[in-house]
């Protein structure tokens, strides 16, 4: 028995509840049969190669990459050696073995994301969309092609009503341009080189550090750090328009997704399968902001990071930190997907229903929400807010440096917040994030630690005081993309 064991099976008692395990595509005939699911040889020789460099001291070079604040610790180097060489042995059809379906669509989907990555409604309905988790299954039921249409009309309109019918007018935060700028001093963890592969960056910056520090709401600090592999089909899909060419960093980035589930077991391995279904329609005709923050969770790989999954929460509290986590994420890219013309956020739907002040209501709701289920509410805050201001791709901090008198804070965003931390056991201490690259360094130094010498150091404190800072100053309306500021970036390149 794993460690892991203890983490239940979304598909136990399978034969006792057709509607528990039944897929979130319910019209069988809807279903897409995938092509052959087998490597070709160029790829098989890769991972053989990939394989045979865990095996010898060749993978020390990733080290010399790696190591500008500390070497890794034998510890993360034992894990990620032992999830590589699984998910290696699991794509090559050698091991380990399992006759579960679960884990056989697990694999199938990770082939189809290292031959032909993409984020598309086809992807969304293969056969391996059978086995998503609970949690996805769920969400499913709270939203439809409703909503999503009224984010699409709300992202036209809005630019409309407020830009003349020019999205790139809307001050915004180019990502391209934040990476290009940027990625020659990035340090990113051991797993995730070189540097200069914008997957590689984007996946630890974006995803593996987040989802690490939101997993450890509910798993020990190793723990989390290990399970947070899991991220990297969701970002292969989801980036595949500017990194479809990145062939062996994402062969390695799959590998260790598929070790890592394997190593935690069939809940794992259900929500790896999620990432298969960003763009899956749900069954709700409902269109509401609570609809909106179901279909964004749901569409935006977040669903692995629940206590329901990974501790003892209920189903219904299991779908709070996925839906927040998303709300925040989306709060942060507002500017940048409007200039990008990309309607999946969660706040266009809050402007598509004709709410007078669709930013502010949004962000209420998401605290509401994170209210309902505390220590939820505050990883899932902390965790995105890190991000934003402390990753080349995000760089929110530029927001920061725009002098201009903003609207008063919100009292009762303020008394959510507060109510929040102090349900949560974490401290009111508000700090203001970092306005410039350099003013990040300090914390990607601790998130550096974190990573890969196994050390809490507070990180999600200090994202929270941060959040905290953003609302009771009003520093947070910068990102209300009906709030007309000074030009930052002209292009937008990378959704």
């Amino acid at each position: 028995m794993t460690p892991y064991d203890s983490i239940p099976d979304d598909n136990e008692n399978a034969e006792d509840s057709c509607e528990e395990t039944s897929p979130i595509v319910h019209n069988w005939d809807d279903l897409v049969q995938p092509p052959p699911n087998q490597v070709d040889d160029k790829l098989q020789a890769l991972m053989y190669k990939l394989l045979d460099q865990l095996n010898s001291d060749n993978r020390n070079h990733t080290f010399s990459e790696t190591d500008h604040y500390c070497h890794p610790s034998d510890a993360v180097v034992r894990t990620y050696v032992n999830q590589m060489r699984i998910g290696f042995e699991a794509l090559l059809g050698h091991g380990p073995i399992t006759r579960k379906q679960s884990w056989s669509d697990a694999v199938a989907y990770a082939r189809a994301v290292i031959q032909e990555p993409q984020d598309s409604v086809q992807r969304s309905k293969a056969t391996w969309a059978r086995s998503c988790s609970i949690i996805h299954r769920e969400l499913m039921k709270q939203f439809g092609q409703q909503v999503k249409s009224v984010a699409a009309q709300g992202c036209t309109q809005l630019v409309s009503d407020h830009y003349h019918g020019k999205r790139l007018s809307v001050s915004h935060v180019d990502k391209e341009a934040g990476y290009r700028q940027h990625f020659l001093r990035l340090k990113p963890s051991l797993a995730y080189y070189p540097n200069s592969s914008p997957l590689a960056v984007g996946t630890y910056e974006s995803a593996f550090l987040s989802c690490s520090l939101v997993a450890s709401a509910w798993l020990p600090l190793e723990e989390a750090l290990k399970y947070a592999a899991i991220c990297h089909l969701s970002v292969c899909d989801d980036y595949w328009s500017f990194t479809g060419t990145e062939t062996e960093v994402r062969v390695r980035l799959v590998a260790q997704s598929i070790g890592a589930a394997f190593d935690f077991g069939d809940r794992a391995i259900n929500v790896l399968v999620d990432s298969t279904a960003l763009q899956a329609v749900g069954s709700s005709d409902e269109v509401s902001l609570q609809s909106a923050m179901a279909w964004r969770a749901a569409s935006g790989g977040a669903t692995a990071y629940n206590g329901h999954t990974l501790g003892n929460d209920t189903l219904e509290d299991g779908l709070v930190a996925p839906q927040v986590i998303l709300a925040i994420h989306d709060m942060f890219d507002w500017r940048t997907d409007i200039a990008a013309g990309n309607s999946e956020n969660g706040f266009f739907v809050a402007y598509g229903l004709g709410i007078a002040d669709p930013f502010h209501a949004y962000l209420e709701a998401a605290l509401l929400l994170a209210c309902s289920h505390a220590r939820s509410g505050v990883y899932a805050i902390a965790c995105i807010t890190i991000t934003a201001f402390i990753s080349c791709r995000y760089s929110s901090y530029k927001y920061l440096a725009v002098d201009m008198e903003l609207p008063r804070p919100c009292p009762r965003c303020v008394e959510l917040l507060q109510e929040l931390t102090e349900k949560s056991g974490f401290g009111w201490a508000p700090k203001s994030p970092p306005k410039n690259f350099e003013e990040g360094e300090q914390v990607r130094r601790l998130c550096k630690l974190w990573a890969d010498r196994y050390e809490g150091n507070g990180l999600v404190q200090v994202g929270l005081g941060w959040f905290q800072s953003l609302v009771a100053t009003g520093t947070i309306w910068i990102f209300d993309a009906l709030l007309k500021i000074p030009e930052i970036d002209k292009a937008a390149g990378w959704v």
